[in-house]
């Protein structure tokens, strides 16, 4: 598996269920970010032109450059490239030295732990919805509870019968076996 090192670095973005910890199966919060390169003295090594053979792998290319292939996130971070399949021939891609990489890292740590993670609009965004408690009000919660009342057991197709009831109704003397339609038109031109 290739642990990926925005992912698997800084643990803030990954929210793991207890149960399935063991397994290695948890949640991402793809929102969050896990590096910051604000504040930070970033070193570029070198510009790289991506050939041929690289393209849709930026972890061959963090591979040959870092050691290892997990490293692509935080060089596609760096660039701006959030899809690495978007990682195309002749795309120049500036890269950082590991150094510099580490210290973005150390800086984000620094800032969750300093109590400031809403760095990102989105986390703003997601808190002040959380904290919004809707309630519905008096007349609409009667109204629903109306409806839920007056549900029939099963939502049936107009032409099937709801269990227990019959399909022919005696009235006056006479069967009927379905609604009576010739007072729809008698009723349609009264209200005209």
């Amino acid at each position: 598996m290739l642990d990926i090192d925005v992912l698997t670095v800084n643990k803030n973005v990954f929210n793991p269920d207890p149960e399935l910890m063991d397994k290695r199966f948890g949640i991402w919060d793809l929102t969050k970010s896990s590096l910051t390169y604000k504040g930070v003295n970033v070193n570029v090594d070198i510009s790289y032109m991506v050939p041929e053979d690289l393209q849709m792998r930026p972890d061959l290319l963090a591979y040959r450059k870092y050691g290892k292939e997990g490293a692509f996130g935080s060089m596609l971070k760096f660039n701006g490239i959030s899809n690495p399949f978007a990682f195309s021939e002749g795309f120049f891609m500036y890269m950082p030295t590991a150094a510099s990489i580490q210290a973005a890292f150390a800086a984000k740590k620094k800032l969750d732990k300093g109590g400031n993670t809403n760095s990102s609009p989105s986390q703003a965004f997601r808190k002040s919805q959380e904290s919004k408690i809707v309630k519905p009000s008096e007349g609409r919660s009667k109204f629903l509870e109306s409806k839920i009342k007056n549900q029939p057991g099963q939502i049936l197709p107009p032409n099937l019968r709801q269990e227990g009831e019959r399909s022919t109704v005696r009235k006056n003397g006479y069967i009927i076996f379905g609604p009576d339609a010739g007072g729809a038109a008698q009723q349609q031109s009264t209200a005209r």
